[in-house]
C-alpha cells in the first residue's frame, strides 16, 4: 500500500506570512519530505516571480503549479503540462487594454516575463492604479471573451487583472501529480486562502487558513491557523 502523502500549498498568505514564520515552515516541510512525502507550491505567481522567493528562502519543493494552474513544473523544471491562451485573444485583450488606463501589460510564457510575442502565453497581467477601472476591465474581459478566466488581485500600491486559460486550475495539475506519483487521493492535502484555491480545496483534503477570502470561507469546512498546524496533523 502506498502511504506517501502529498501536500499542496498556496504561497502568498498561506506558505508565506512573514520572514520569521517561513523559517519554521521550511523546517517542517523538510521533515515532511524526509518521510518520503511530497510538497508542492501552487500559486498564481509566474515562474520568475516565485523563483526569486525560492532562491531567497531556499524553499524545498517537488513540483510547482504556477499561473493559477496554467503551468506545472517538475523539481527539475521540466514542463509537465501548460495551458496557453489563444493568440488572437491575447492580441485582442492587448488592443482593448491599450485603450484603457492600464499602466502595464505583461505577457508571461512558461519561464519568462515581459515577453515580446503573443505566442505560447500562459498568463496576461494588466496593472492598474484605479480600483474601479480595474474592476471594470475584469468585468469586461469576463463578459466578452470565451475560453479564459480572470483574477482580480490587490497589491500594496496597485491592482492586477490576470488572465489565463479556462482550462487552468490547481486541481487539474494536482491530478497530474497524483497520476505520476501514484498517490492516493485520500493522502492528498491542500491549503490556501484565495479564490484560486477553491477548486483544489473542494476536490481534495482541503484546509483554509484564517483570514481567507469570503468565497473560500463558504466552501472550506476545515480551518487552521497556519500551514504548520496542518503539518502537525498529517506528519
Amino acid at each position: 500500500m502506498n502511504l506517501k502523502k502529498l501536500l499542496v500549498s498556496d504561497y502568498d498568505g498561506t506558505f508565506y506570512i512573514n520572514d520569521l514564520d517561513i523559517k519554521k515552515t521550511i523546517g517542517n516541510i523538510n521533515n515532511f519530505r524526509k518521510l518520503n512525502n511530497l510538497f508542492v507550491i501552487a500559486t498564481g505567481r509566474s515562474y520568475i516571480d516565485l523563483k526569486e522567493k525560492i532562491d531567497r528562502y531556499k524553499i524545498p519543493y517537488d513540483y510547482l503549479i504556477l499561473n493559477h494552474g496554467a503551468l506545472l513544473l517538475s523539481k527539475e523544471l521540466t514542463v509537465i503540462k501548460s495551458f496557453f491562451l489563444d493568440e488572437e485573444q491575447v492580441k485582442s485583450i492587448i488592443n482593448y487594454a491599450n485603450k484603457k488606463d492600464v499602466s502595464d501589460i505583461i505577457l508571461i510564457d512558461n519561464f519568462r516575463k515581459n515577453v515580446n510575442t503573443t505566442l505560447y502565453i500562459v498568463k496576461i497581467m494588466l496593472k492598474l492604479y484605479n480600483f474601479n477601472e480595474a474592476r471594470e476591465i475584469k468585468s469586461y474581459i469576463d463578459s466578452n471573451y470565451t475560453n479564459i478566466k480572470s483574477y482580480f488581485i490587490c497589491e500594496d500600491s496597485h491592482y492586477l487583472v490576470e488572465v489565463v486559460s479556462n482550462k487552468a486550475s490547481k486541481s487539474t495539475m494536482i491530478k497530474e501529480i497524483i497520476k505520476i506519483e501514484d498517490i492516493k487521493t485520500t493522502n492528498t492535502y491542500t491549503i490556501g486562502d484565495g479564490v484560486n484555491d477553491i477548486d483544489m480545496i473542494k476536490k481534495y483534503n482541503g484546509y483554509r487558513v484564517k483570514n481567507s477570502c469570503e468565497e473560500l470561507v463558504s466552501v472550506a469546512n476545515k480551518c487552521v491557523d497556519n500551514i504548520n498546524e496542518l503539518l502537525e496533523e498529517i506528519i
